[in-house]
Order: C-alpha cells, then structure tokens, then sequence
C-alpha cells in the first residue's frame, strides 16, 4: 500500500493546504505526458501501417496492449509501493517509458513493438498513472475528491490536444522514427521534474484500526444493523421498534453479534493489508465489483474505438492528414469542457455519480448512430465535439464513483485497482474487435454497430448497482414502529 491504514492523512493544517491543491495539477501534468502520447496512438497507427503493411486488428492492437497495461499492471504496482517510495516508482514509470518508445523507434519488424512499444512503455506509464492516483485518493480522501480529481484526469484530454498536433508534425518533419526519439525525451526530463513534487501527506498515528472505530461509533449504538448477504452494513433501512417478540429480538440481537465480528474483520483487512492479493481475490468473490468491472471493461471496449481506430475511421471518410489532426483535438475540446464541467459541479450533485455514468452510455449510443452517416468535415466535428462531452462522463467520473461505491469496504489502493484494471482490459479487447471487424468488412459500420449495442448493456449494468441496493434496503429484520436508526 502506499500509505498504511493504520495512519490517518491529515491535510487540513494550513501548512499544508497550499501543497495539496498543488497535488491534482502536477497529476494533470502526468496525465498529460503520459496519456497525451498513448492516446494519439491512432496517428502512428497511420505510419506503422504504411512502413510495416500490417492489417488494422494487429496494428491497432500494439496501441491497444500499451493503453491496457496502463491499467492491468496495477497489482503489480501496488504491490512495489508497499515496499518503495512512491518517488522511485515515478521515476522507474518515466526511465521505462522513455526506453519502451526509444527502442520502438529502431525496431525493424512491428512484431518487436509488443515487447517495446505494448509492454514496456505500457508498465511505466501504469507506475506513474497508479502511483499519482493513489496520492490524489490519499490527499483528498475526505473532501473535494470529485474536483480533485476531474482536474487530474483532464491531463489526458489536455495531452491529446497538445501531442496530436506536436505527433503530426514532428512526423511529417522527421518521420515516425524520429518523432518517437524527440517525444521520448520530452516526456523523460518533463516526468521525472513533475514527479519529484509528488509526495506523501503527513500523517499522525492511530492507535488501532478497532480503537478507532468503535471510538468513532461512541456509546450509544443502534440495537441492532442491517446487513447483506456480505454482512456489509446497508446505512437506515433498519427499523428498530420497541415492541418485539422473543423470537424477533433473538435474531436480532445474533445479528448483531454477527455484525460486529464482521466490522472487526473488515477494519482490520482495510487498516492492516498486508497482502494485495488476499484484497483482490475478496473482490472476486462479491457481485458489486464484478457488475462494476464488466461495465467498465464494456465502456472502454467502445471508447477505445475513439483512441485506436478515429484517426483510420476519418481517412476512410477522405479526410487529410491536417483535418484529421484537427478533429482529434476538437474531440479533446469537448471533453475538456465536460471535464472541467465535472470539476465544477461534480462535488455538489445531489445524486450518485453512477447515474451520470450510466447516460454517458445512451448518448454515446446515440453518438455512433451519427456516426455511420457523416461524411464531411463539419459534420465530422460537430460529432468528435459531442462525443468528446460524452465520454467525458465516464472518463471523468468513473474514478470517482468508483471511490463512491467502494471505498468503505476496500483500501486506497484497492479502490485504484478496481478502476483501473477493467480499464486494461477493456482497452486490451477493444482494438482487436473494431480492427478485426474492419479487416472482415473493409469498413466501420459494423463496429459501430456493436459497439452502440455494447454501451447500452454498461448502462444496464452500471443502473444495477444502486437499483439492487434499493431493493436490498428494503428487507428488514424487524417490523417498523419507529424512525430508522443509521450508522
């Protein structure tokens, strides 16, 4: 873990406050190297394709394999942080990235680039995107997460604006080759500067995770608490009475003794982890994270569409290289607005972030339905402005509903792993069935197509997790004669 559960951050001194709100736009800058670079892949896809002669699916899916590991390394990572400082890992994040990208720029077969370009790069840029996520968490764990972390995740939208046009040039100048020795470094001296500001909060000692938290539940507890099938509490849907038969008050009062046995165990897996695995493998074992996680690994598997394939989409379409460049980033003024839309009213919904979440996917639904019908250049970004909106709903609330619905039963990291590990996978998955389909129909229609179907099971999915609580919060141990008691 980067920070042991037994300590508690403590960010309110004003000493502190000016480095905090420092914190999310140094992230931002991380984001903005990092994820500028992998997320214009669609513009070396473009070269990679006339120098080797590869098909779509196998060249879409060395970019696919870097974005992916971006997310898929993070057991890896949060293992390292519970033995390394979080600087040496941003540090070793920027060195294997810059060697991942230098050795692609030699490589004579494209088969090479899975290991340099997919692999390398792809692991560093996931130790300095884990890293920096779990330090935003950690900072702004009990307040202004939502804005905090919109202004970090907009680094990537700000990166694609920034490295398409810097990507598009630097290649018709130099070359493909060229272009990735010059970006290399950039994003090495850029990194490691930024990076090095990145630090730990300062923290002062607990006495036990158990302490505290029947210190923080005082004297006076509610008879008895609601549970799920996971014995997980589920907030005021307990209706305590006065009047009860034996029978009732005997269940109850083993419910409670259940409870706290319960709340024990996961104060302790949450303060004092000492294995990542065990945490992941309980994650596996429980409905909400797997609805969550195929959900994600859906949303990315459409959206990376967007990062692999647009750039191919648009020359189809009889797009130039330069309208090409400039559609790509006025899909990142789109989503740029949302983000920073997110960032000012995000903290003061007065409903979950999952639901925002969720119509993300019906409008961009909607979206790819456009999509098989423009041909010109201004139809073309008025759809790459609306979209880049749109899936600034899942990319930049995801994080933060992940946090919403799982921080009380999984660590900092472990809440870092569940959203961004489906990440990897979906954005693994993605290139493979937009190129493999093209390579079959010699067109996108049929992606579109399937991946407009796909966005709206993860709207499906992501609605079941608040309706299944919903529905769970009304079986209760005991006839109501009061008002609910909560936690």
């Amino acid at each position: 873990m980067a920070q042991p559960k037994e300590q508690k951050q403590s960010t309110s001194s004003w000493k502190w406050r000016g480095l905090r709100y420092i914190i999310p736009f140094v992230i931002c800058i991380e984001h903005i190297l990092v994820f500028g670079f992998l997320y214009n892949y669609s513009i070396l896809f473009l070269s990679f394709q006339e120098e080797f002669g590869t098909g779509a699916a196998f060249t879409g899916w060395l970019g696919s394999l870097a974005n992916s590991l971006t997310c898929l390394a993070s057991p890896l990572t949060s293992s390292l942080l519970g033995r390394t400082g979080n600087r040496v890992i941003l540090v070793a994040g920027h060195v294997f990235i810059f060697a991942g990208v230098m050795l692609t720029s030699v490589i004579p077969n494209l088969a090479y680039g899975i290991l340099t370009f997919g692999i390398l790069t792809g692991v560093g840029a996931n130790f300095v995107i884990h890293t920096s996520l779990v330090l935003l968490l950690v900072w702004f764990e009990d307040s202004n997460y939502c804005r905090a972390n919109a202004i970090a995740v907009l680094g990537s939208t700000l990166g694609v604006l920034a490295f398409s046009p810097l990507l598009t040039v630097c290649i018709s100048r130099y070359g493909w080759r060229n272009a990735l020795r010059i970006i290399s470094g950039v994003i090495l001296v850029f990194g490691v500067a930024f990076g090095l500001v990145l630090v730990d909060p300062p923290t002062y000692e607990k006495e036990t995770c158990i302490k505290n938290d029947e210190a923080h539940l005082g004297e006076d507890k509610p008879e008895v608490v609601p549970l799920t099938e996971d014995g997980v509490d589920i907030g005021n849907n307990l209706q305590v009475m006065k009047d009860r038969t034996p029978e009732n008050q005997s269940l109850c009062e083993e419910l409670k003794e259940h409870h706290e046995d319960l709340t024990r165990q996961k104060q302790q897996k949450k303060c004092c982890f000492s294995s990542d695995n065990y945490e992941v493998l309980d994650m596996m074992k429980s409905f909400e994270p797997w609805v969550w996680s195929i959900g994600l690994t859906l949303s990315l598997m459409g959206w990376t569409f967007f990062t692999i394939n647009f750039a191919s989409f648009m020359d189809g379409r009889g797009l130039n290289s330069d309208q090409i460049s400039l559609v790509i980033m006025l899909f990142a003024v789109g989503e740029i607005v949302g983000k920073v839309s997110i960032a000012a009213i995000g903290d003061n919904l007065p409903f979950q972030r999952i639901y925002v979440v969720a119509a993300s996917m019906l409008l961009g639904t909607a979206a790819l339905s456009f999509m098989t019908f423009v041909h010109t250049l201004e139809q073309m970004i008025a759809l790459a402005v609306a979209s880049g909106f749109i899936r600034s709903g899942l990319y930049g609330l995801s994080n933060v509903a992940t946090v919403e619905i799982f921080a009380d039963t999984y660590t900092t990291s472990g809440v870092v792993i569940m959203s961004m590990v489906p990440y990897g996978v979906g954005i693994l998955l993605g290139a493979p069935l937009s190129g493999g389909l093209y390579d079959i129909t010699g067109n996108y229609i049929l992606s579109l197509v399937v991946i407009g179907a796909i966005f709206v099971c993860c709207a499906m999915l992501y609605l079941a997790i608040p309706i299944r609580r919903r529905l769970r919060a009304r079986g209760v141990c005991c006839t109501a004669t009061t008002t609910p008691v909560r936690l």
